[in-house]
Parts: structure tokens; C-alpha cells; sequence
């Protein structure tokens, strides 16, 4: 087993291919959708850390 942490995605060429056929409407619309995503997962230290750089106070 390894000692590597984290994870790793393969992304096929037709999923990519696909994504390129996409309107900017709905690409923007998928990365909105996968930011909600992330952040639901992130660590509380981590959204505090976002939330700070977002107002500018770091």
C-alpha cells in the first residue's frame, strides 16, 4: 500500500470531449454546482480560511 494520501481522478477523453461541447452557460453552471460540492466537504478551518480571503482581511 502506498503512503500517498488524497485521490486521484482519471478523466476520460469523451467526458472531456463532451465538456468542451458544452455551452459557457451550462460550464458555468457545472462549476457552480461542483464549488457548492467541494465546499460542503471542506474542513471548517479550511471555509473560515476562504471566507477571510473573500472579505479581504488576509
Amino acid at each position: 500500500m502506498s503512503d500517498k494520501k488524497g485521490y486521484r481522478y482519471v478523466y476520460s477523453r469523451e467526458k472531456a470531449d463532451a465538456y468542451q461541447k458544452l455551452s459557457v452557460e451550462q460550464r458555468l453552471e457545472w462549476l457552480e454546482k461542483m464549488n457548492r460540492f467541494l465546499y460542503n466537504f471542506m474542513p471548517q478551518e479550511a471555509k473560515d480560511f476562504k471566507e477571510k480571503l473573500q472579505k479581504g482581511e488576509i
